[in-house]
């Protein structure tokens, strides 16, 4: 079946997406006779999971009450929530993506081969389910510093995790090439993303289907790309977007360079509210903007408590939005990564609420002094 390329309908539909989500409904399709419920299912003990993982997660960097309300947080986030309830792999990604964090963690402090071997598994199914982790072995070797007086055993270490998770997507990368002769580790979808972030005419489903073609036109009567051949392979289409993509952009910074800082500033702010139908930005934005802002709370006392694997943490969320500057700025594409986020509002908050609830302690034992100690406590 893998050389033959069968076990998919379509042979190139998977390339654009990775192949796990896919297999995932197809699996219960063919057991429950149903496309949707039994994933959706799935998805909801999938999130279940993910709120005990980041439970775990916090507890490793910060407190054990930000731990706790890290995980009620997530319980009850609503897009979270909302995720299990759709057919799209947030759900599984999020909960791969959590694991991974969690084994690294145990890495660092515990420097245990099964840790780092099992954070690379996670790690291959989680790029199997979103290609948007294949670079993320590339921060490994960085995370030393969230503990710098480890040895340079954790060069071994990141070696081992990249290899565990090259193993689990290789048959995958091998099928692809067997089946369409081309190399393509997981999926080719990269120039597309790259393409629709390129321009703000191409950031919601309706603009972009109106004002693409024109888009692509004009670039073919500047000379700046060519016709694409009748028949493409999905790497030629891929590299073609790409292309694209890329005179794009050239062109808003030799035209406009003053206003490519703010488009820059514009797609860096969509991350955190916007949607793909251009829908529902307001109710995104009055959720999430009191985390956001115990977000960079969290932050400044991590960084004055000296939290060394919070760095791990801002680093994973760094890498995310690096990444998605480039694509197209969806909210959709943080969520995987927002348990991190809560987790330093929640730190925050444990923080400020005890350092209050101490001077309030404070204030009673001074009214009292003949309060017995243990009672008032």
């Amino acid at each position: 079946m893998l050389y033959e390329g069968e076990g998919f309908r379509d042979p190139v539909f998977p390339v654009f997406t990775p192949p796990l989500y896919a297999l995932l409904i197809a699996g219960g399709l063919s057991v429950f006779d149903d496309d949707q419920v039994p994933i959706k299912l799935a998805q909801v003990i999938a999130d279940s999971f993910t709120t005990v993982v980041v439970y775990f997660v916090v507890l490793e960097v910060f407190t054990v009450m930000s731990a706790l309300l890290s995980g009620l947080m997530w319980a009850v986030y609503p897009f979270s929530v909302y995720a299990t309830l759709y057919i799209g792999a947030e759900a599984f990604f999020t909960l791969f993506l959590s694991v991974f964090v969690l084994l690294v963690l145990y890495a660092l402090k515990y420097g245990k081969w099964s840790h780092s071997v099992g954070a690379g598994l996670v790690l291959g199914l989680a790029t199997l389910t979103r290609g948007t982790t294949q670079m993320l072995p590339l921060m490994l070797p960085f995370a030393v510093l969230a503990n710098p007086g480890r040895r340079p055993w954790w060069v071994l270490h990141c070696v081992v995790v990249v290899v565990a998770c090259v193993l689990v997507v290789l048959p995958w990368s091998l099928r692809n090439y067997l089946v369409l002769h081309e190399v393509i580790p997981v999926a080719s979808v990269a120039g597309g993303n790259f393409l629709f972030g390129s321009s703000e005419q191409f950031w919601t489903i309706k603009e972009r289907e109106e004002a693409l073609p024109r888009a692509l036109e004009r670039l073919k009567a500047q000379g700046a790309i060519e016709d694409p051949p009748a028949r493409r392979s999905p790497v030629e289409a891929d590299r073609y977007a790409l292309v694209a993509g890329l005179e794009n952009y050239r062109l808003r910074l030799l035209n406009d360079p003053v206003s490519f800082i703010s488009f820059g500033v514009r797609k860096f702010l969509r991350l955190w509210y916007a949607t793909e139908s251009g829908a529902n930005h307001g109710i995104i934005l009055a959720i999430n903007l009191p985390l956001y802002g115990a977000f960079v709370v969290g932050v400044v006392l991590a960084v004055k408590q000296g939290r060394r694997y919070a760095l791990l943490l801002l680093g994973l969320l760094g890498y995310f939005v690096v990444l998605h500057l480039a694509m197209v700025p969806l909210f959709r594409y943080m969520l995987p990564v927002m348990p991190y986020l809560i987790a330093f509002a929640s730190f925050a908050l444990c923080e400020k609420l005890g350092s209050k609830f101490s001077h309030w302690e404070h204030r009673v034992h001074a009214k009292s002094p003949s309060t017995p100690l243990n009672v008032t406590s």
